[in-house]
């Protein structure tokens, strides 16, 4: 062995050395394994388990006998059902010895565990069908409208005709909510054989829209032949009174023609005739029907004077008699009109509503007199 190795081993560990060493290191090791801390002693022994929370369902298993206990033996007395506690109110005394009643110790843990009973839980409704519920609640069928009593179609007791006028109107109106201005005429003129009449709404940028009317004059008032509604077009209704039907130009249904069938705009002067013939016969609360055609279709409508109103013309007030002619359907238009009997019964105020709110008001600014319908235009029609 050279001088080199002896030096190295010289100064090295002996054997003897380490093996002290090692036993020392697994002494301590296992007196921290065995005198450690709680946390450390209850991952090395065994201890019961805990009760844990009970299930919905209910586990039965037989309980174990719980130890035995030095109680006193009840007599046969005391051996009796005992009935259930008096209420708080009652003062009732037992013997002495009765009062001694043996308990048992709790069960151990285990007993515990396994014959525990947790009574069942509600069960709620399925969260779809409660969402669903909510979202679609019972429904309630709505009642019914009241529709107004509509009379038979009847012709109207007509007087004499209003001299031949133009009415002007100042316009308000209302479309999706936008209001508008514009100016409206109705132009009535008539001999003592035809009559044309035409209602004519202008607008700034828009344009005119004409409601006109041409027929004859009879015993029982206007008698239509024709009535157009024109804008960006024209469209028409033609009134057959030889076959007793009305025909519209828009390939609608025809329908069947009824005495004192009127249209849109000469149901106007045909009503102020009937008033100009007996106005104490329309009295509030009267109502009438008449036969009422438009480019789609001819309807009765049933029209009714509601009361007295006062109207401002030209900053003056107008005494007025009001009619209503109500919607029959959901989708129909609602019309109201003032008539005065110091303008001939002609109507001093139009008011027409649709029934998405959107309307037209026609307040009267201004009366000028017009001369007869001219002979040449009565035989063209």
């Amino acid at each position: 062995m050279s001088m080199a190795s002896r030096i190295s081993l010289s100064y090295g560990p002996s054997r003897k050395t380490l093996l002290l060493i090692i036993a020392i290191v697994l002494l301590v090791h296992v007196t921290l394994l065995l005198g450690g801390p709680e946390a450390l002693q209850l991952s090395l022994r065994a201890e019961p388990a805990k009760a844990l929370p009970i299930q919905t369902r209910m586990i039965e298993t037989p309980a174990a006998s719980p130890p035995p206990v030095a109680v006193k033996r009840p007599t046969a007395k005391q051996r009796q059902v005992v009935p259930a506690p008096p209420s708080a109110s009652a003062n009732v005394s037992e013997p002495a010895d009765a009062q001694v009643t043996a308990t048992p110790p709790p069960p151990p843990p285990d007993a515990v565990a396994s014959t525990e009973v947790v009574a069942p839980a509600v069960e709620a409704p399925p969260v779809e069908a409660t969402a669903k519920a909510l979202d679609n609640p019972p429904t309630v069928p709505a009642a019914e409208p009241l529709q107004p009593i509509t009379p038979p179609p009847v012709p109207l007791a007509v007087g004499a005709l209003p001299p031949s006028t133009l009415l002007q109107y100042s316009l308000t109106g209302q479309e999706r909510g936008f209001t508008y201005y514009a100016n409206g005429e109705l132009r009535w003129q008539h001999n003592p054989t035809h009559y044309e009449a035409s209602l004519t709404i202008k607008a700034f940028l828009v344009g005119s829209r004409v409601f006109s009317s041409v027929g004859s004059v009879g015993a029982n008032g206007l008698i239509p032949t024709r009535y157009a509604d024109k804008w960006r077009g024209e469209r028409a209704t033609h009134f057959d009174a030889e076959n007793k039907r009305i025909v519209f130009s828009s390939n609608k249904p025809t329908a069947e023609l009824q005495p004192g069938a009127q249209d849109q705009v000469s149901l106007f002067v045909q009503l102020a005739a009937a008033m100009t013939g007996d106005p104490e016969r329309y009295k509030p609360g009267t109502s009438v029907s008449i036969q009422t055609a438009t480019v789609n279709e001819a309807v009765p409508w049933t029209l009714t004077m509601q009361a007295e109103e006062t109207v401002q013309i030209d900053d003056k007030p107008v005494l007025t008699s009001k009619w209503v002619c109500l919607p029959r359907g959901k989708y129909d238009t609602k019309v109201e009109l003032w008539l005065s009997r110091t303008h001939a019964w002609m109507p001093v105020r139009i008011r027409i509503t649709q029934v998405s709110g959107s309307f037209i008001d026609m307040t009267l600014d201004k009366l000028q007199p017009l001369a007869p319908l001219p002979a040449k235009r009565t035989e063209n029609n």
